[in-house]
């Protein structure tokens, strides 16, 4: 399997000078485009992020966050979605960013439901769709089955350490 360093960034970022992140050997960068069922959602630093991620030749991907309660909920977070990407180019899939602690108590059927609402939503628009979960969520509250066509941007985190090398994207 091909590896490659990237980036994952949102608000919680702040200003980014993307010309350096090349520099640095950065290869591909996912943007938070936003969270929930609100276009209002839509991050504030995604525009810039593309903008200037593209500017400085790094190719891009991004995610929603989700914290839908329903398959219903879940396919009004994948218009708020298409709407703030809408008119953009990736070269990288848009991932479904689900792990809220207010989803936590779904069973598998349920969660399952949400992800592959939206999933089903923007591969309909024609973008290339993962999931993005922990791993205990891809064991334990995912029925993996029925997300096994999309790609898995599997989220683990070091606790207690300090990381100044850049993230890894785990295509599994």
């Amino acid at each position: 399997m091909a590896e490659f360093q990237g980036i994952d960034v949102s608000k919680h970022q702040g200003g980014i000078l993307w010309p350096q992140v090349k520099e640095a050997g950065i290869q591909f960068a996912i943007l938070r485009a936003g969270y929930g069922r609100e276009v209002s959602q839509k991050d504030v630093c995604f525009e810039e992020n593309y903008k200037n991620a593209k500017a400085a030749g790094i190719p891009v991907g991004a995610y929603w966050y989700s914290y839908a309660v329903d398959a219903e909920d879940a396919k009004k977070e994948a218009a708020a979605c298409l709407a703030c990407i809408k008119g953009k180019t990736f070269e990288y899939p848009i991932a479904y960013d689900v792990e809220d602690h207010s989803q936590a108590g779904f069973d598998k059927q349920k969660l399952t439901d949400i992800v592959t609402a939206v999933c089903e939503e923007l591969e309909a628009a024609g973008f290339y769709v993962m999931v993005y979960a922990n791993k205990n969520w891809l064991e334990t509250k995912l029925d993996y089955e029925r997300l096994k066509q999309y790609d898995i941007w599997l989220a683990q985190w070091l606790s207690l350490i300090h990381i100044s090398e850049p993230t890894r994207l785990a295509l599994i």
